[in-house]
């Protein structure tokens, strides 16, 4: 797991610095355009897991996370933040999920307005499975790294004051195995 994680990670990187180089407005790090960032978001998280048949099974539940970030460039970021993914109900018990996430981010302004991103990283998560004692699903409450990673889109209604979309997908490490939760978010972005 690990290894595939650095590997993806590493490669993430290589992509966007070949992206990069290829500005012709390309400036290091400690140069005069990094840029701060902090924002919030709300929206539905999806839990990617299989219910027990004959259980009320919901899988979708309204989420939240707060971030905050910098940028180095006009491309190249990085970008820390937590996710509370709310509860899922299936197998006759909860499950509940929160995250801290830091993640290498990638974008394309287009337009003075206009940006695609992508982003990838790692995500330390905190998970609570209770379900009842017959279903054989395992249940506990367990915390490990997984992996994330995302696109979005953003809109800077002025200069410092941004609206946000991403979809963000997290590999998050419960008792009985990993499983993914999925979550589609919109919010506001405020830069310094």
């Amino acid at each position: 797991m690990k290894r595939r994680f650095m590997i993806s990670l590493a490669a993430i990187g290589l992509m966007a610095s070949g992206m990069a180089a290829a500005q012709s407005d390309w400036n290091m790090p400690w140069q005069d355009r990094w840029a701060w960032y902090v924002g919030a978001s709300g929206g539905q998280s999806k839990f990617r897991s299989d219910c027990a048949s004959g259980f009320d099974c919901d899988t979708k539940d309204t989420g939240w996370k707060a971030y905050f970030g910098g940028n180095f460039n006009r491309i190249l970021g990085v970008e820390v933040g937590y996710a509370d993914f709310g509860h899922m109900r299936a197998s006759g018990g909860d499950t509940e999920a929160q995250a801290t996430n830091i993640s290498l981010t990638a974008g394309v302004p287009i337009g003075e307005r206009f940006s695609v991103f992508a982003k990838a990283g790692g995500a330390y998560s905190h998970t609570d499975v209770s379900v009842a004692p017959l279903t054989g699903v395992a249940t506990g409450k367990k915390s490990g790294w997984g992996s994330t990673w995302g696109v979005g889109t953003s809109f800077a209604f002025t200069r410092n004051v941004l609206g946000r979309v991403d979809w963000d997908r997290y590999k998050l490490d419960f008792v009985g195995g990993e499983h993914d939760v999925d979550f589609l978010s919109a919010g506001l972005q405020v830069r310094f």
